[in-house]
């Protein structure tokens, strides 16, 4: 399968939350259908791990912030924070969870994947950490 505007769809998404990422994906390549989508989606997220575009939060991090986490113990910067698995290993977790019955990105059970799966942070070409 051929991605065209990889590096669009990448630019695109940049510091967003992993569904930007497959919305991009479908916005790049309107004729994929559904399952392309899905593995283009894989495929770039373990290409952007092994590149080291990317890195997932670790699961139980205390790196969120929110009204009643307003001062986490670990920000995005720390290395405790990050999920420290293979590449393989993460793209297979990830692939496990996504919901089988979803068919279209306006799936709901696919929404929920998108906020169970752990955070990624996003790293710009000076090495610095984004996340949403």
């Amino acid at each position: 399968m051929t991605i065209k505007f990889f590096e669009e769809i990448v630019r695109d998404s940049f510091g967003l939350w992993m569904s930007a990422l497959f919305s991009a994906i479908g916005s790049w390549n309107p004729e994929f259908t559904f399952e392309q989508r899905k593995d283009t989606f894989f495929y770039i997220i373990e290409h952007l791990l092994v590149n080291g575009k990317i890195k997932f939060i670790k699961s139980g991090a205390d790196c969120y912030i929110s009204p009643d986490n307003p001062y986490p113990q670990l920000s995005i910067s720390d290395e405790e924070a990050h999920w420290d698995l293979d590449a393989k290993e993460i793209v297979s977790y990830l692939r496990e969870r996504w919901p089988a019955s979803a068919v279209s990105e306006n799936d709901g059970e696919l929404t929920v994947y998108f906020y169970d799966v752990p955070g990624v942070i996003w790293i710009d070409e000076s090495g610095r950490f984004f996340s949403s």
